[in-house]
């Protein structure tokens, strides 16, 4: 599920971790559910202010984020 772990794949699986689908993502963030589907699918990599909506929403910092995507790539 983690390989080929990159930022939109663990967003998603944050994401639904969280129990939160896309669509609520996107309203609790301010963001459209596009803009989250684009994210997710790799398409585009958010702004800082949308990366800052969507860690919050998802209640993980932007350290969490960096020490997750560092940690579970190192160990494939």
């Amino acid at each position: 599920m983690l390989n080929d772990l990159d930022f939109p794949s663990l967003m998603k699986v944050l994401r639904e971790r969280q129990g939160v689908s896309a669509r609520q993502l996107s309203l609790d963030a301010g963001l459209s559910a596009s803009y989250i589907s684009k994210i997710e699918s790799g398409t585009v990599l958010p702004t800082i202010s949308s990366f800052a909506h969507i860690v919050d929403r998802l209640n993980v910092s932007p350290v969490e984020i960096a020490y997750l995507l560092s940690t579970l790539i190192k160990g494939e």
